[in-house]
């Protein structure tokens, strides 16, 4: 019987258009200790892989996820998106993704969250006042502190 992992890490997939799609699934090829769920376009984050040439399957959160597989959060795109072409009709979709990231954190569906990459100016250009994540994170949960950790 599967029991899954009592841990589990959102990883939200960033900007369509950038690098971020690409840095999720690279997860896949790699044992974590903990439940990775990366949140993004099931159709999205196939046709990338398609496009790096990478042999993966999404899974869907809860279930075994097999070697070279991730578990996906589908979180629908509002437009097509191409890799390298950035639309800010996307905007909304990014911010959905922290929306939804921030909402099982605080529910205890996630333990943790990690950002891939957004840019900023796509968002600004689309309406909403975008300063960043740090940013963005500590008005969504009132953190009266915010921390960014890189490695």
């Amino acid at each position: 019987m599967f029991t899954p992992p009592k841990t589990v890490i959102a990883v939200t997939s960033g900007e369509p258009a950038g690098i971020g799609p690409d840095i999720c699934l690279a997860l896949a090829r790699r044992s974590f200790s903990a439940g990775i769920v990366v949140l993004g376009d099931r159709g999205m984050l196939e046709s990338r892989a398609r496009q790096l040439g990478l042999d993966l399957r999404l899974s869907d959160p809860g279930v075994r996820v097999a070697p070279g597989s991730i578990a996906c959060l589908h979180v629908p795109l509002a437009f097509p998106c191409r890799a390298g072409k950035l639309d800010r009709r996307n905007a909304p979709y990014v911010i959905s993704l922290l929306d939804r990231a921030i909402a099982g954190c605080k529910t205890g569906e996630f333990a943790a969250l990690v950002t891939a990459p957004v840019h900023k100016g796509v968002i600004n250009d689309a309406g909403p006042a975008f300063i960043g994540h740090t940013e963005y994170l500590a008005e969504r949960t009132g953190a009266s502190q915010v921390v960014m950790m890189l490695t």
